[in-house]
C-alpha cells in the first residue's frame, strides 16, 4: 500500500514539475515567432499560442487577433529587415511572465531595447502582451566585446581569403589602417617593417617573386576582444622559384585591430632560418 502511495505521489510531483516547465512554452514560441521572417510560416506558429481575442500593445500598435499580430511583425521587418532579437531571463509570477529584450542590426549596432509583459491563460496560450520600449538601452560590456570579437574575426577572415585564396590584394585595402605596420622577420629576403598599404603591396610583390604558395592546412582563429587581437595558425606549402623545391611550413599571424581596421600584423614562421635558406637555395 505504501509502495502504491509513493508511486502516486511521484506521478503527482512529476506532473507539477512538468506544468512549471511547460508554463514558459508559449513564451518560447512567442520569441520564435518574432524571429521568423516568412509570414506564412509565422502565421502557423502564431495560431498555436494566440487566440482571436489575444491582444498586443506597444507604443506603435494596439491590435487584437491572429492576423493582426502577424501583420505587426510583417511591418516590423519591412522597417528593419536585418533585425536580430535577443532576450534575457524570464521572471514568472502567477500567470504573468516578464523579460528584457534588445534589437540589433546586421552590424551588431543596438537599435532599441525594452521589456515585455505577457499574460498567459493557463492553457498554453497568450492572452495579452504589453511591450515597453527603451530607446536609451545600452549593450552590456559582455555584449559589446562579443560583437567586437565577431567583427574583428570577419575582418581577419576577409583578409586571409583575399590574400591567400582569391589573391586579390586590392580587396584588403579597405581593411588596413593608413598607418598599419607589417613586421616580417629580418632574416628573410623581404624582411623588415612596412608601414601603410602601399608598402605592404611592395612586400607582397617581392615575396611573390621568390615563391608560390598554397594553403596546406586551413587557419584556426584565436581572439582576445578585450585587446582587439586576433591570432591565426595555419600551414603553407611553398615552391621556391629559384630551385623548384617545395617546403611545408606552419605559420602564425598576430593581428592588432582598432575601429574596424587592421593596425598591425606580426608574422611568425615555425623555422625562419630554414625558410630563408629554402628561398635562397638553387637547383
Amino acid at each position: 500500500m505504501r509502495k502504491i502511495y509513493f508511486i502516486c505521489l511521484l506521478f503527482i510531483c512529476n506532473g507539477i514539475l512538468a506544468q512549471k516547465k511547460d508554463k514558459l512554452y508559449p513564451v518560447t514560441i512567442y520569441e520564435k515567432i518574432w524571429q521568423e521572417r516568412n509570414s506564412d510560416a509565422r502565421l502557423k506558429m502564431i495560431k498555436t499560442i494566440w487566440l482571436e481575442d489575444s491582444t498586443f500593445e506597444d507604443p506603435s500598435a494596439s491590435i487584437k487577433g491572429i492576423t493582426a499580430f502577424n501583420n505587426v511583425i510583417n511591418e516590423f521587418y519591412k522597417k528593419i529587415p536585418d533585425a536580430a532579437l535577443t532576450s534575457g531571463p524570464k521572471i514568472v509570477k502567477d500567470n504573468y511572465v516578464s523579460w528584457d529584450w534588445k534589437i540589433q542590426d546586421s552590424k551588431n549596432k543596438l537599435i532599441m531595447g525594452g521589456r515585455e509583459f505577457a499574460r498567459l491563460n493557463g492553457k498554453g496560450q497568450i492572452s495579452k502582451i504589453i511591450s515597453f520600449w527603451n530607446k536609451d538601452a545600452t549593450l552590456s560590456e559582455a555584449e559589446v566585446l562579443k560583437n567586437l570579437e565577431a567583427d574583428n574575426l570577419k575582418i581577419v577572415e576577409k583578409y586571409f581569403e583575399s590574400l591567400f585564396k582569391t589573391k586579390d590584394v586590392n580587396a584588403i585595402a579597405p581593411l588596413i589602417d593608413d598607418e598599419a605596420v607589417y613586421n616580417q622577420a629580418t632574416g628573410l629576403p623581404y624582411g623588415g617593417t612596412y608601414k601603410g598599404f602601399d608598402e605592404w603591396t611592395k612586400m607582397f610583390a617581392k615575396s611573390a617573386e621568390l615563391f608560390d604558395l598554397q594553403i596546406e592546412r586551413e587557419p584556426v582563429y584565436f581572439s582576445d576582444p578585450s585587446k582587439e587581437e586576433v591570432i591565426i595558425y595555419f600551414v603553407i606549402n611553398c615552391k621556391a622559384k629559384k630551385s623548384g623545391k617545395t617546403l611545408s611550413m606552419p605559420i602564425s599571424e598576430h593581428f592588432d585591430l582598432k575601429k574596424g581596421k587592421i593596425t598591425a600584423i606580426r608574422l611568425f614562421y615555425f623555422d625562419t632560418k630554414q625558410f630563408a635558406e629554402f628561398l635562397k637555395s638553387r637547383k
